[in-house]
């Protein structure tokens, strides 16, 4: 099994700009400054295509700044959605201690795949791996480092890291805290079985206005985030779907202030 990351292998980059990728990457590892100087440099070494992602989700999380509920990070793989909702957290509601971020991963990589997805050598059971459970312990430190270090940073300690399958732990999580629910949640776990069971769970909990956000939705060579939008959305529960407007492949549902 391929250990490369999707971006050398599927990318609409052409080979100059990933060359020229790669020379940022370098420029940065031997980029000569104190550390309190880089730390506040890393502005230079953010590529284009990744702070159009910063953007994207800041589109989405607009969208939930006056409902109440905690956001879901379903596939959260290293963690950056998350970490990226705190910061967007402490930007547009610094005061809203309710506002629980949940993040949840097997960290040993995806699961699920079947006849129903298209394999490949970078999407296949497995692939993702951060290293294990261990890693759960590295994100909730960083998740926590980030609330200490935003305004009003002694109110931390909110955020939740879940390893294991998403169909064993949301579940599991609503069960043990049958009062929550959810404003915002984002799938990117692949696979069509465990999307098609997690979005299942959340759009329970999802509140009428809330967002499901998908990184796959309109992909040709990921199938299982748009089977589950046609079998169990389009044309069955009320709800808008939009596409955010600098990462077109990350899309969102807002569900129907109406009744399912």
């Amino acid at each position: 099994m391929s250990e490369k990351h999707e971006s050398s292998a599927l990318t609409f980059s052409p080979p100059h700009a990933i060359e020229a990728r790669s020379k940022i990457y370098e420029e940065m590892k031997r980029y000569s400054a104190t550390p309190e100087e880089f730390e506040r440099s890393l502005g230079l070494f953010l590529r284009g295509s990744l702070l159009a992602r910063i953007f994207a989700i800041d589109e989405i999380y607009r969208q939930i700044v006056d409902l109440p509920g905690s956001i879901f990070d379903i596939g959260t793989w290293r963690g950056q959605t998350g970490v990226v909702c705190e910061n967007l957290r402490a930007i547009h509601e610094p005061l809203n201690f309710h506002r629980r971020i949940v993040c949840f991963d097997t960290f040993e990589g995806y699961k699920g795949f079947s006849d129903k997805d298209n394999s490949t050598l970078t999407h296949d059971n497995g692939s993702y791996s951060v290293g294990g459970e261990n890693y759960s312990e590295v994100l909730t430190r960083l998740l926590m480092l980030h609330e200490q270090s935003n305004a009003m940073g002694h109110n931390f300690g909110k955020h939740k890291v879940i390893a294991g399958d998403c169909r064993n732990t949301i579940p599991d999580y609503f069960r043990d805290l049958p009062h929550e629910f959810v404003a915002l949640a984002f799938f990117d776990v692949n696979a069509y079985d465990p999307t098609r069971r997690s979005f299942e769970a959340v759009w329970e909990r999802l509140i009428p206005g809330g967002v499901a956000a998908f990184w796959q939705l309109s992909r040709d060579n990921m199938l299982g985030e748009g089977r589950v939008y046609i079998e169990e959305c389009l044309g069955k529960m009320p709800h808008t779907v939009f596409r955010t407007k600098c990462y077109p492949g990350l899309c969102y549902i807002k569900k129907s202030n109406q009744s399912r």
